[in-house]
């Protein structure tokens, strides 16, 4: 009978497939992960540039000027704008700091610029990744494509 493993040696060659099969499906779930923090990474990238943009607006503001300001969800309030060149800035979690607006920005540009490195880097992996599940599904497919027909 002719070996159905394409050359692949017998057992051998059946424990590297199903050593590639173990790793595709993992490199398969590292990539969703990878994925999944990319667009985590999105929604608070645009998260960050609407606050920058609302930061930049504030200085159009005069003070006792009345305001709708988010308390969560759907909810606002009416509020007075007490100085508008002041802004508590939340650094850590039970960490505020006052920073006039260029430092706000000059803040809020540095976590842009985190974001974007580490959305380079996901980028970079998710690459690698696919290189690889491609690379491992030629050899499936060649390995499938060297078996005897019935």
């Amino acid at each position: 009978m002719e070996n159905m493993q394409g050359g692949q040696g017998g057992q051998g060659g059946q424990a590297q497939l199903q050593q590639l099969a173990r790793e595709f499906n993992y490199l398969r779930e590292s990539k969703q992960m990878y994925e999944q923090n990319l667009d985590l990474m999105d929604a608070s990238l645009k998260n960050l540039s609407v606050t920058k943009e609302t930061i930049q607006n504030l200085d159009q503001l005069k003070e006792g000027e009345e305001i709708l300001l988010p308390v969560g969800g759907l909810i606002y309030v009416k509020a007075n704008i007490k100085d508008p060149n002041k802004i508590l800035l939340s650094v850590a979690d039970d960490t505020v700091v006052e920073k006039t607006i260029e430092g706000s920005i000059e803040f809020i540009d540095k976590l842009i610029q985190q974001h974007r490195e580490q959305v380079n880097f996901l980028n970079t992996q998710v690459q690698q990744i696919e290189a690889r599940l491609q690379y491992i599904s030629q050899i499936f497919q060649q390995g499938m494509g060297q078996q005897p027909q019935m």
